[in-house]
């Protein structure tokens, strides 16, 4: 006869990451509504990326269930994130005051597909390689005064989907340059050449690798 028993609160948090260029944002879930009233002491945490122990900055509560932990110094995508709590501690508790129970390294995995949210209006005519797109999701081009051709991008990380989108039916084109070898981040278009929107709404959606 199997008897069964409640998890620990400990079992009830889900770990994932999300990897941003310098530094890893570390999200927690919890299956209970927490108290946001207060900030769980960074020294709790124990965060290993690739084996190497990172320091944690303050966490910031998102909702009643989502904390999100920062770690500073992450250079490159990992392989393995592990995160690690070492209350209990009066700073985690649920809305009922029931204090989170410790937990040995639990393996977090990627957020596939987080979204960059950020947005960004160019209008410089250009040709511009070096628009910089970091934490940029949707990049507008006003071509109301001018034409805008853009040739390259900084600041894109891997896995970044970007947003090119017109924001005006003018007469004035705007043109991405094809692998224009700036020495920055290229543009790789399918038809192996420029492209160009001219008098019309419309866009791309381009990938980061």
């Amino acid at each position: 006869m199997t008897i069964w028993r409640p998890w620990p609160y400990a079992a009830k948090a889900i770990v994932q990451h999300e990897w941003l260029g310098t530094s890893l944002f570390v999200w927690v879930t919890f299956k209970y509504p927490m108290d946001q009233t207060v900030a769980p002491n960074s020294a709790l945490w124990s965060c290993m990326v690739d084996g190497i122990r990172k320091l944690i900055g303050d966490p910031v509560w998102q909702d009643e269930f989502t904390l999100r932990l920062n770690a500073a110094g992450v250079f490159e995508l990992p392989d393995r994130v592990t995160l690690e709590y070492l209350g209990p501690d009066e700073t985690l508790r649920t809305t009922w005051e029931k204090q989170w129970e410790p937990w040995g390294p639990i393996l977090s995995y990627r957020a596939m597909g987080s979204p960059f949210t950020g947005t960004k209006t160019h209008s410089a005519e250009g040709p511009t390689d070096n628009v910089d797109v970091a934490d940029i999701g949707i990049l507008f081009i006003d071509c109301s005064a001018n034409n805008v051709t853009i040739g390259g991008f900084t600041g894109g990380i891997k896995g970044q989907h970007l947003h090119v989108v017109r924001l005006c039916a003018a007469v004035n084109d705007v043109t991405l340059e094809h692998n224009e070898g700036t020495g920055n981040q290229d543009i790789l278009l399918h038809a192996g050449d420029d492209e160009t929107l001219t008098g019309e709404y419309g866009g791309w959606t381009l990938v980061c690798n």
